[in-house]
């Protein structure tokens, strides 16, 4: 899968067969999208391509991220769908200031080459989102490409969508979620030094930096893997209150293990909410409380890791 960030000098000679759109957490709905295009592609003899966005659209306007996978976990999830390209356009203030009419014809025909598209039923874009389906059927009906229009995937008559995993998550089903994106919901990145606060404390952890995310700030029971073996474990994502308040940070104790993982990049799957996020009375108060964390994390992943397939 070529990877492509820049239009600038870019022009695509091969016909392609494309979905544009966010894919934020590349659900099954985003997934099954992506099969049919690559299946297509390989009928018409073109290349298949996913057009995304980074940052995505809803983040650029509000300023809060609330991704559900970072862009990096993105292009190692559309690697397993044997596309031909990984188009992510830089959302910025050129893009959205383009007419629809100039993004279909500059950037779509022109550029990119799309000779069939897939976009769901509620896409828009160019200038105030001032472009919609009709529009790009339009274009399609003068013969300049071919349409699929999808409209959202359900599970026993859910419909999956991107913000209805983010209310999952919010509302600690990481079950539903689960089974919308299927697979786990997860974070990952490499395990970095922290302050040995942990270790101090008798409870080392595994630490990430993340970037803030308001989908997720507190206590964890989440699961793992070294070596393909798993590990349950224990994880604050978020600020502490206890000592400094304003970094954002992922700190996992994993339950078990004993080894050095600097530098090795670990994903985990988040299962279930112990707590939120809380200023303890000193340290022995905050000790206190990890254990009971602990022991909270423990007794949830008993009940629940079986009931979430883990890949």
């Amino acid at each position: 899968m070529k990877i492509i960030r820049d239009l600038k000098n870019i022009k695509l000679e091969t016909p392609i067969t494309a979905s544009i759109g966010g894919f934020d957490g590349v659900h099954l709905g985003h997934q099954r999208i992506i099969k049919n295009i690559v299946n297509e592609s390989i009928e018409e003899k073109t290349k298949s391509a996913i057009v995304t966005f980074k940052p995505l659209p809803k983040i650029f306007f509000s300023k809060k991220n609330f991704e559900i996978l970072s862009i990096n976990k993105k292009i190692g999830i559309f690697k397993n769908f044997n596309l031909d390209y990984l188009i992510i356009l830089r959302f910025n203030k050129e893009l959205i200031s383009m007419s629809s009419k100039d993004f279909i014809e500059e950037i779509l025909i022109k550029k990119l080459n799309i000779k069939s598209l897939t976009v769901g039923d509620d896409f828009k874009f160019g200038h105030n989102q001032s472009g919609t389906v009709k529009e790009l059927l339009n274009y399609s009906k003068n013969g300049y490409f071919s349409m699929n229009i999808e409209s959202k995937h359900s599970i026993n008559n859910v419909r999956i969508s991107s913000s209805q995993i983010r209310e999952s998550i919010i509302n600690n089903d990481f079950e539903k979620a689960s089974k919308m994106l299927g697979r786990p919901y997860s974070v990952s990145g490499k395990i970095i030094h922290g302050e040995k606060r942990g270790s101090q404390l008798g409870f080392p952890t595994a630490n990430i930096k993340l970037a803030p995310n308001i989908l997720l700030n507190g206590v964890y029971a989440v699961t793992t893997y070294i070596d393909n073996i798993k590990y349950n474990g224990v994880a604050n994502i978020g600020n502490k209150p206890t000592f400094d308040g304003n970094k954002y940070l992922f700190e996992a104790n994993i339950f078990d293990f004993t080894g050095d993982l600097y530098g090795v990049r670990l994903e985990f799957s988040i299962i279930s909410k112990i707590r939120g996020t809380k200023k303890f009375n000193g340290i022995e108060e905050l000790k206190e409380n990890i254990k009971k964390d602990i022991n909270k994390a423990k007794e949830v992943l008993r009940i629940k890791w079986t009931t979430i397939k883990i890949h």
